[in-house]
């Protein structure tokens, strides 16, 4: 990783982990990479993941800020747009819409958006949208399973 891109990471962690944090999300590097970061989030009130942390892993790796970081979330979690068996997002949720100028606040912030409003058009898991659209309050009681049982 370059030396600019190190800066900039190491100054976005001291403003997310210090200055002005994110409420219910903590943030910690993995291992002693600065460009590997596993973001812990409460989940939302007024969700079915209200009670639950999710560790999502955010990796810049890969030419940050000039592409996205790599986002997987590491708890499994009954999600329409978030992959049940490898935690992989929906890329319209940081990917499609990703410039430089945007930077790990906007990632975090939109993880969390995401876990209000799952967006049923456009899911990864289309069964888990179905359910969503067709069912919602068995929706929610999957996800409160799955809250209960994996995101503790």
């Amino acid at each position: 990783m370059a030396i600019k891109s190190t800066g900039r990471l190491n100054k976005e962690l001291m403003d997310l982990n210090s200055n002005n944090p994110i409420e219910g999300v903590s943030i910690a590097i993995v291992g002693d990479s600065l460009a590997n970061w596993n973001a812990t989030i409460l989940g939302p009130q007024d969700t079915p993941y209200v009670g639950g942390k999710f560790v999502v892993n955010i990796d810049f790796s890969d030419n940050y800020p000039f592409k996205a970081p790599k986002v997987h979330f590491k708890t499994k979690i009954f999600h329409p747009n978030i992959k049940q068996d490898t935690g992989e997002i929906c890329a319209q949720a940081i990917e499609n819409n990703w410039v430089p100028t945007l930077n790990a606040r906007f990632v975090i912030e939109s993880l969390v958006t995401l876990l209000k409003n799952p967006n049923a058009d456009h899911p990864l898991e289309a069964e888990i949208a179905e359910v969503y659209q067709k069912n919602y309050p068995s929706f929610c009681q999957k996800a409160q399973e799955f809250t209960a049982t994996y995101a503790k």
